[in-house]
């Protein structure tokens, strides 16, 4: 007789009763344990919910059974599912085109650009994530779950998960079919009515817009203020790592040289608290805040059309549709009358990948001015890649980036970007820029809070960084957990050496992000607190100076700051304590990653005894996989490129 199944990825307290009545007809009932995938959006972006309590007494019951995130091999869900849609966008979009030809054209038309359409092709690109992602997960639930018929409720909505299957299938593009799986008629039904509510917000927002715009643009057109004149615009965009105050802020293509603070205006992107205004006031240049959101209103007769052009079928998928068509038009048309306030001639920033960025650098391109997008970190999907160029793992964050120029770091990531579909017409490597900051300082210049009164002179100092960890996903708690545990470890080992360990987030985030193994980690950093040969450092500490005062530099793989000290030609390495990652390029190719304690204990001690000066960086210059100059000038050739024709 065949099994009875019925398996919930993410249930939430709505679910406990349906949980009951399957149990009550005899199913045998399995809970997906929690872990990073590309579809968990409910709480914190790519972070699955917690289970309920309810659940987890059932669970401890023996009435429901865990499937183990091991068991479904988790980790890889997440960045196989970005890179297959990465992979089929092209394709698929040509077909999806089709039933939004008029509206795709009418967005077009009205920006003059045909890039309006990278909003489109950009959206759909996520979306097709988030259906590989579940798409992955059915298939092993089915080869997990020996049964003809199993009953999933996956944390989705499954109108739009079967739409996607439908278009997939028409693209003729490969997917798991997973004919044993079954979708119960109430699944179906909240998506129904999902879609429905999602339709409606999106015509009333839609509506509201159009309405005030309507009421208000003449408000709007009155508030001419004297056009002030920059060459370059940065954009603050990621607050909390821009402005801390330390080497990497907004300022740093400021030189009293080629670039001047007269010269310099910045726009904040994101609200910023009242700390960030202050330090964002006192940075060298100008500030300009651009319209918010809700507080602008134009083009009525566009808006007007956009509006009678989306309404009508609020049960359907145009929700999407609706919402990028939205997006694109209040950022042409706010950009736009920004350009009429504010000129510049470069336009940069980082970190800059949703669909906002498409309609403004439209409006941007259009008066005359140049966008430039730089690279502040190397931590991207290609360093985990077992591909063998090493240039797998692509995402939809890196598609369709509609910008004029790319710099960055060195040929790995030139390439990794250039795989991906749609993205800048001109890329540039200046090498790693903030590796101009790691300079010889004296030990006993590094500030980490209060530092022991030892004398740092004649310690081995090594700086120690860690991640940002996902739940049974890749960069998992577990592999957090083993890397603080190596750490101690060598602190007890080794007794000439003092860790100086920088918390890459703030600790009360872990118990949210696994409130089962985040709690550990937690104990763990509490028992560090106390060693006296290590100390925890905030995330507010300047990375870079921290870098200049060790001997050494560790991190978790693949974090920015091994690869800043590496381009540098300080010793570091990137320890990966439970040997996932040997296959990937920089563990193949570089000689700068450990695999086990015993091989980080081995590489620590052959540093510590090499001799003053004699330090031989692993990687050869001429590596895809390094800086390419190692010459701390990468942020002198940024500017050289700003303030030159050549960059054109």
């Amino acid at each position: 007789m065949n099994k009875l199944i019925a398996v919930f990825d993410s249930p939430a307290v709505g679910d406990i009763c349906l949980i009951k009545k399957y149990l009550r007809q005899g199913f045998e009932v399995f809970v997906v344990e929690p872990f990073h995938a590309y579809h968990h959006q409910k709480t914190l972006t790519f972070f699955p919910p917690p289970l309920p309590e309810e659940v987890l007494i059932l669970l401890k019951n023996g009435e429901v059974k865990l499937l183990k995130a091991d068991l479904l091999n988790s980790r890889d869900i997440s960045l196989r599912a970005a890179d297959k849609a990465v992979q089929v966008i092209e394709p698929v979009y040509e077909v999806y085109r089709r039933e939004y030809q008029k509206l795709f054209q009418f967005v077009s038309d009205t920006l003059k650009s045909s890039s309006a359409e990278n909003a489109f092709k950009k959206n759909l690109c996520n979306k097709l994530a988030e259906f590989y992602s579940v798409n992955i997960l059915l298939a092993r639930i089915e080869d997990c779950l020996e049964s003809e018929s199993i009953h999933v409720f996956p944390d989705t909505n499954i109108g739009q998960y079967l739409y996607l299957k439908s278009l997939v299938t028409r693209c003729r593009q490969d997917l798991a079919e997973h004919r044993n799986i079954r979708f119960p008629f109430r699944m179906r039904a909240r998506s129904y009515i999902e879609n429905f509510k999602h339709n409606i917000v999106a015509l009333t927002m839609l509506s509201a817009q159009t309405a005030a715009s309507g009421l208000f643009a003449f408000f709007t057109s009155k508030r001419r203020t004297e056009r002030k004149s920059y060459t370059y615009c940065v954009s603050i965009i990621a607050p909390n790592r821009q402005l801390r105050g330390n080497q990497r802020g907004p300022d740093f293509i400021i030189d009293g040289d080629k670039i001047q603070a007269k010269d310099v205006v910045y726009l904040p992107m994101v609200k910023l608290d009242s700390r960030q205004k202050e330090l964002l006031k006192k940075t060298k240049g100008d500030v300009y805040y651009p319209p918010d959101r809700g507080r602008f209103f134009s083009n009525f007769t566009e808006w007007s059309r956009l509006l009678r052009l989306v309404t009508g079928g609020v049960f359907s998928q145009k929700c999407e549709e609706t919402k990028a068509a939205s997006n694109i038009f209040f950022n042409y048309f706010a950009w736009t009358a920004v350009m009429r306030g504010l000129s510049f001639k470069h336009f940069i920033t980082h970190s800059d990948f949703s669909l906002n960025h498409i309609g403004r650098n439209i409006a941007i391109d259009q008066a005359g001015a140049q966008t430039w997008y730089f690279t502040d970190s190397m931590n991207f999907g290609n360093n985990f890649s077992e591909d063998k160029d090493g240039y797998g793992m692509r995402h939809p964050f890196w598609s369709y980036l509609t910008y004029d120029h790319f710099v960055t770091w060195d040929k790995l990531l030139e390439e990794y970007f250039r795989s991906h579909p749609g993205s800048f017409k001109k890329i540039h490597v200046a090498g790693c820029l903030w590796s101009g900051h790691i300079k010889a300082i004296s030990k006993k210049d590094v500030f980490c809070g209060e530092l022991y009164l030892i004398n740092l002179d004649n310690t081995f100092i090594v700086s120690a960084f860690d991640s940002t960890y996902s739940r049974n996903g890749i960069t998992s708690y577990a592999e957090g957990i083993a890397f603080a545990e190596h750490l101690l470890q060598l602190a007890d080992e080794c007794s000439d050496i003092h860790i100086y360990l920088k918390e890459k987030k703030d600790r009360s985030i872990h118990g949210r992000l696994d409130p089962v193994l985040g709690p550990r980690l937690l104990d763990l950093y509490n028992k560090m607190d106390t060693h006296a040969r290590i100390t925890i450092c905030s995330n507010d500490v300047d990375a870079s100076r921290l870098i200049s005062a060790s001997d050494m530099t560790i991190s978790f793989p693949f974090t920015s700051t091994t690869f800043e000290a590496l381009s540098a030609d300080r010793p570091a390495l990137w320890h990966d304590p439970k040997g996932y990652y040997i296959n990937t390029p920089y563990a193949k190719n570089g000689g700068v990653t450990t695999h086990r304690y015993e091989a980080l204990k081995e590489k620590v001690l052959d540093i510590i005894n090499t001799k003053p000066g004699k330090y031989k960086n692993p990687i050869n210059i001429n590596s895809p996989l390094s800086d390419p100059y190692r010459d701390g000038k990468a942020i002198d050739r940024f500017r050289g490129l700003l303030t030159s024709d050549s960059g054109y």
